[in-house]
């Protein structure tokens, strides 16, 4: 079942309530493993059910995922536990990841609570694989100053830096509220109120800055990185990251009530 027909039994209401807010957007996105079925109100388990067994996801994710797992049973995860900020036990590597905790068995199988979408998977095994050696500097610097960022910076700021001021500008308490969701904490050592730490993995940590509209200057948000971040990912993957950064909070907006 493609997108197309997977819409076709959708209830079609475009009710606003999944994370795409309308119901072509999300059978694309069911279909790309960005979203799961469940997250449409409307639909009844044993639908839900029926319609699973049908349905045929993108094939380049699914290639992607496998040629990463084949790469991580050459590696011995004990011994780069440290290296990730990472937890090992019972012959499995734990970490966490977007406020959720994953766990990684040697032949690259990923389990947690609830859906895993195939990006998080991607991200997980390449971060992994790339399994750098940094401790964190605690100097922030803008995506533009990590390696080759400058030829991708303008592309970050369209994905993801304007994405989440517009987010900011729909509901800026409650995408406070989905960014503490996510395991993101305040902090006061950045010149606005509105400044976050997240730790998208656990050598990975970014932080938010928001500055809303003020007389003449437009609201703004800049997202800086630990300097340390491109030894850990490079620039696609990072870009790709924050990418599901805005997708989880677009996700947990849409489940939220208004506050």
């Amino acid at each position: 079942m493609n997108a197309i027909e997977l819409y076709k039994r959708l209830p079609r209401k475009n009710c606003g309530r999944c994370s795409q807010k309308a119901c072509m957007p999300f059978a694309l996105s069911v279909i790309k493993g960005d979203a799961d079925l469940s997250e449409c109100p409307l639909l009844a388990e044993d639908e839900m059910r029926d319609m699973r067994g049908s349905i045929t996801h993108s094939d380049w994710q699914e290639e992607l995922i496998q040629s990463l797992r084949l790469k991580i049973k050459d590696i011995d995860l004990s011994a780069i536990t440290e290296d990730l900020g990472g937890d090992y036990r019972d012959g499995r590597l734990y970490m966490q990841c977007l406020g959720r905790e994953f766990e990684i068995f040697p032949g690259g199988e990923i389990k947690s609570l609830g859906h895993i979408t195939p990006w998080i998977r991607i991200l997980l095994l390449h971060y992994i694989n790339t399994h750098g050696k940094a401790e964190l500097a605690g100097k922030w610097v803008s995506f533009s100053e990590l390696k080759s960022g400058m030829v991708k910076a303008s592309s970050f700021l369209r994905e993801a830096e304007e994405p989440i001021k517009e987010l900011f500008l729909s509901a800026p308490k409650r995408v406070s509220a989905a960014l503490g969701r996510l395991g993101a904490k305040q902090t006061g050592d950045f010149p606005t109120t509105e400044a976050w730490i997240l730790f998208l993995l656990p050598k990975v940590p970014v932080v938010i800055l928001y500055w809303p509209e003020e007389d003449e200057f437009p609201a703004k948000v800049k997202i800086l990185f630990d300097q340390t971040a491109d030894k850990f990912l490079d620039v696609e993957s990072l870009m790709f990251l924050l990418e599901g950064l805005v997708k989880n909070m677009e996700r947990v907006l849409s489940l939220d009530n208004p506050l």
